[in-house]
C-alpha cells in the first residue's frame, strides 16, 4: 500500500498525465521504500469552477493525498513531499509552490490487503 490520489485543476495532455501518475509512483519507491507491486495511483480532474485558492477559482494546482500503513520516518515523509512536487513539476510544468501534499498514517488493522486480510493480518 500506499495509495495516491492526485487532484488536478486542468486537463493535461496524456503524456503528462501518464508522466505524473509513473513519477509519483516512483517518488513513493524512492522515498519510503515500497515495492512497485503495493502502489496504487488515481489521478482526478477537476472540471472548471471545482477548485478555489485564495479566493480565485481555477487557480493551476496539483493535490496529492496519500494514504499508507504507519510507521514511515520523519525523513521519508519529507523525501515524500519533496519527491512527489518534484514529480508534478517535471510531468506539468505546474510550479511546486502549487502544489500540496497529505500524507495520512493508517493503522495496520484499518487497511485491507488481498483475500480480504486486515494489513496486520497479512504481516504488515
Amino acid at each position: 500500500m500506499p495509495f495516491i490520489t492526485i487532484s488536478a485543476t486542468q486537463s493535461f495532455s496524456q503524456e503528462q498525465k501518464k508522466a505524473l501518475l509513473h513519477k509519483a509512483s516512483d517518488a513513493v519507491i524512492e522515498a519510503v521504500g515500497a515495492s512497485l507491486k503495493s502502489v496504487r495511483v488515481m489521478l482526478h480532474e477537476l472540471p472548471g469552477g471545482h477548485y478555489l485558492a485564495e479566493g480565485k477559482l481555477d487557480t493551476p494546482a496539483i493535490n496529492f493525498r496519500v494514504d499508507m500503513i504507519e510507521g514511515r520516518t520523519e525523513q521519508q515523509k519529507a523525501a515524500l513531499i519533496a519527491g512527489l512536487s518534484k514529480s508534478a513539476h517535471e510531468a506539468t510544468g505546474i510550479s511546486e509552490d502549487d502544489v500540496r501534499v497529505w500524507l495520512i498514517d493508517m493503522p495496520s488493522t484499518n487497511v485491507g490487503m488481498a483475500g480480504g486480510k486486515t494489513a496486520r493480518q497479512a504481516g504488515r
